[in-house]
């Protein structure tokens, strides 16, 4: 063993696999903290442990939900696939240009018994796309309303 480290290129690749493995662990830990994981309202609704601290939930604006104040949206409810709703706070922060009856959000908060006070607000992407109305057996079917039209050109 003393024989392979007193070779000057032996020592050089065990101090670059070293480095490379603490770099490696270190980047894995900032970004587990980042990750963009959420959960869906039955996801929350199941699991009253987390109470009181921070969650990300992701589901439907439900409409004739939203309460406004001057304008602004400060409270409404949110649908998952599942057909399990929560309520959601929002006094504080920006509100999206696509927030509306239907659209998909994520929104960030501290949780309170089926409720979320979301200090975050964000508009999630559709996965599928459609130019008319969606087919029924698509997930947007259960949420897009049967009289909705297209948008005039």
């Amino acid at each position: 063993m003393t024989e392979l480290l007193s070779s000057r290129r032996a020592r050089l690749i065990m101090v670059l696999v070293v480095a490379s493995a603490a770099i490696s662990i270190l980047a894995f830990k900032a970004a587990g903290s980042s990750l963009s994981y959420y959960l869906t309202p039955a996801e929350y609704l199941a699991n009253p442990a987390l109470e009181d601290t921070r969650v990300r939930v992701a589901g439907r604006v439900v409409p004739d939900t939203v309460e406004e104040i001057a304008g602004r949206p400060v409270r409404f409810d949110i649908q998952g696939d599942e057909g399990d709703r929560i309520s959601v706070q929002f006094d504080e922060g920006v509100v999206p240009n696509l927030f509306g009856p239907y659209a998909l959000v994520v929104v960030e908060g501290t949780g309170r018994r089926g409720l979320v006070e979301a200090s975050s607000l964000i508009i999630k992407h559709e996965d599928e796309f459609f130019a008319d109305t969606p087919p029924s057996d698509s997930i947007s079917s259960h949420f897009v309303p049967a009289t909705a039209t297209p948008a005039p050109y």
